[in-house]
């Protein structure tokens, strides 16, 4: 959506720029001068949409706790994201996006292959509030790290099991009482080895659906390992598959270790995704 407002608000300059100086263009072989106008007024609006979304960033305080999400940071941040899939030609192809509920909250549950996972979701799911679990060291990014902080993106700290529960309890109250969800990659870690097989599931992440008696909606992303292979030279198809939904009763009744396993199952019972044929183009703007 970006891309097309920068384009189009750097046609409406280019047109007027020529309205209101009548000698710029006097025969047909000036047509060049309103075609370099509308591409530098394009790139003007984008480089202008870049300052702002990096003075953005400076008014967060990272030392200051950040009690609940801020929607307008968030939404900044997704549309950002959307942006640049754009211009690094990175399509999205969604399945099973109706098994996501419409109202309330969720855990959102996925495999992890790069930092392209989360933003993947994020643009497939974009409206709706869904901060990750990251690691630390995420948050000490310039720029990225203040507009993760704002957007309620909550740092965990696997090393530390203290520290990790507070971390776990703390999105469990989230999801409570608060209108946000929450997604985590309960491998812990990228997984660099294989886009087939699964890492070792941490169970405890399974804790903030129990503890908030909340579904957990359960994905398969591939693909987004091969972006920094081929973007933004070749296009790169990452696939989010919603794979299913472990219901609230489910969630009540099972121990985390059984939630663990049931969301593993059904993650590796999605490998062949790439291949079927009845996905079919959902991102333009994100939405399918």
């Amino acid at each position: 959506m970006l891309l097309e407002l920068f384009l189009t608000l750097g046609a409406l300059c280019s047109v007027l720029t020529v309205f209101l100086n009548a000698t710029l263009v006097t025969s047909i072989f000036d047509i060049w001068i309103p075609l370099l106008l509308w591409i530098a007024y394009s790139i003007g609006f984008f480089a202008l949409y870049a300052l702002g979304f990096v003075l953005l960033s400076l008014f967060v305080d990272k030392s200051k706790p950040q009690e609940r999400p801020n929607r307008f940071y968030m939404a900044v941040f997704v549309e950002s994201i959307a942006l640049y899939f754009r211009l690094a030609r990175i399509e999205i192809r969604v399945r099973g996006k109706e098994k996501v509920p419409a109202n309330g909250n969720f855990l959102l549950v996925s495999n992890h292959l790069s930092d392209h996972d989360f933003m993947s979701m994020l643009v497939t799911l974009r409206g709706r509030c869904i901060p990750f679990v990251s690691k630390p060291e995420n948050f000490d990014k310039p720029i990225i790290g203040r507009m993760l902080h704002k957007s309620g993106f909550l740092p965990i700290n696997r090393q530390e099991a203290r520290e990790a529960l507070l971390t776990i309890r703390e999105v469990a109250n989230r999801l409570k009482t608060l209108p946000v969800s929450y997604g985590v990659f309960p491998e812990g870690t990228r997984n660099r080895e294989s886009n087939t097989e699964l890492l070792p599931f941490h169970e405890g992440v399974f804790l903030m659906a129990k503890k908030a008696g909340v579904p957990i909606v359960i994905v398969r992303v591939t693909g987004t390992d091969q972006v920094k292979k081929r973007a933004p030279w070749r296009k790169t198809r990452v696939y989010v598959d919603f794979v299913d939904v472990l219901d609230t009763e489910t969630v009540r009744a099972a121990r985390s270790h059984e939630l663990s396993e049931m969301a593993r199952e059904r993650m590796e019972a999605a490998e062949g995704l790439p291949a079927i044929p009845e996905i079919r183009r959902t991102f333009k703007y994100g939405n399918n």
